[in-house]
């Protein structure tokens, strides 16, 4: 009853306390859509930071065979930080500082690229920005004068729009699409998620024997079509338990590799692995399997990758920290389009921190 005295204070401070109250009553992740405007896609994830990234044109009769230019803008939900601009070269592209980018027939001042990417922070992704929206095409010119790459400027004008609004600047200074001078609200949209681990623990993972391990491998029920046998991984979680990685042996795909998570505790006992979120994957709700695991032992991370086409230019990527008794989600990845842009729009993020 007291939160609901407080509320009455301000419209600001009921803001404030219905992200409190979202924290406190956490029930599991919620990752955020994205929405694709023509030929650019765009979202943020819960604490309302945000990109857009340019997708892949059909080439036309002008152009042949010209690169897709991989752009992507991001804009953190603090004013005080503002866009930034990153341009990906193709593998094509030698990076060379006489590289030059236009929007339409208008050159672009760019610092020379460092590793295949070009970044522009600050005023100049501003200003970029801003010609951008006014333009059709970004276009890579090599040093010979030629156009190597470009991407499609429809649909950023939306894209870019929706993040305005999603982060409750449309008419403000900081606005990108829609400027203007009201004073921006004090308290920001979206919320912020903060999961407790156990601490790391020196153990050496649990041991299982190989009657045990092909006990597990028979539960996977695969009896025809069995793959090429993989190589299990056990890592240590905490002090009490031990994860064990077991690589199904039929059912995946060409580019997909399905994997059992499985714990082991304190006293050798295996059960199927708990987790938060639904991936999707069996159809059935939340389960143990995972797709193109992989174990980030610094980070203590559990990743799994679904990728919608082969070379991996869409699908989404899940990252999972363990707290104790089951895996929870801690971040989310997504590029919904299959349409060359490698780039990841994070639609979940949450603060980890070690107990």
């Amino acid at each position: 009853m007291c939160v609901k005295e407080t509320l009455v204070l301000s419209p600001s401070f009921l803001i404030l306390m219905e992200s409190v109250a979202s924290i406190s009553l956490y029930s599991g992740p919620r990752p955020e859509e994205t929405v694709t405007y023509k030929d650019w896609v765009t979202g943020c994830d819960n604490v309302r930071n945000c990109a857009a990234v340019a997708l892949e044109v059909e080439p036309s009769g002008t152009d042949g065979r010209t690169d897709h230019l991989e752009i992507m803008i991001e804009q953190p939900l603090a004013r005080h930080l503002g866009p930034s601009v990153v341009v990906k070269l193709p593998f094509s592209v030698a990076p060379h500082p006489h590289l030059r980018l236009f929007v339409d027939q208008n050159e672009v001042k760019i610092p020379t690229p460092v590793d295949q990417l070009i970044k522009i922070e600050g005023a100049a992704a501003r200003k970029l920005i801003g010609q951008m929206l006014k333009g059709k095409w970004a276009l890579l010119l090599d040093v010979e004068g030629k156009t190597v790459a470009r991407a499609s400027l429809s649909g950023l004008t939306a894209s870019l729009l929706r993040v305005d609004e999603q982060q409750g600047k449309v008419g403000t200074p900081s606005a990108l699409v829609r400027p203007g001078k009201r004073v921006p609200f004090d308290d920001l949209p979206g919320y912020s998620v903060s999961l407790t681990r156990p601490a790391k623990s020196l153990r050496p993972p649990a041991m299982l024997s190989a009657t045990a391990i092909a006990g597990l491998r028979a539960n996977d029920q695969c009896t025809t079509d069995i793959d090429a046998p993989a190589t299990h991984q056990i890592v240590r979680l905490d002090s009490d338990n031990s994860m064990a990685i077991m690589p199904r042996r039929c059912g995946n795909g060409a580019y997909n590799l399905y994997s059992n998570i499985l714990i082991i505790n304190g006293f050798g006992e295996v059960r199927p692995a708990t987790f938060d979120y639904d991936n999707g994957i069996t159809g059935d709700g939340p389960s143990n399997v995972l797709v193109n695991v992989a174990w980030d032992d610094n980070k203590r991370v559990l990743e799994g990758f679904t990728r919608h086409r082969g070379i991996g230019d869409c699908g989404r990527v899940d990252r999972y920290i363990w707290s104790g008794t089951k895996f929870m989600l801690s971040e989310q990845l997504v590029m919904p389009e299959c349409r060359m842009a490698f780039d990841r729009i994070r639609t979940w993020k949450v603060d980890v921190v070690d107990r």
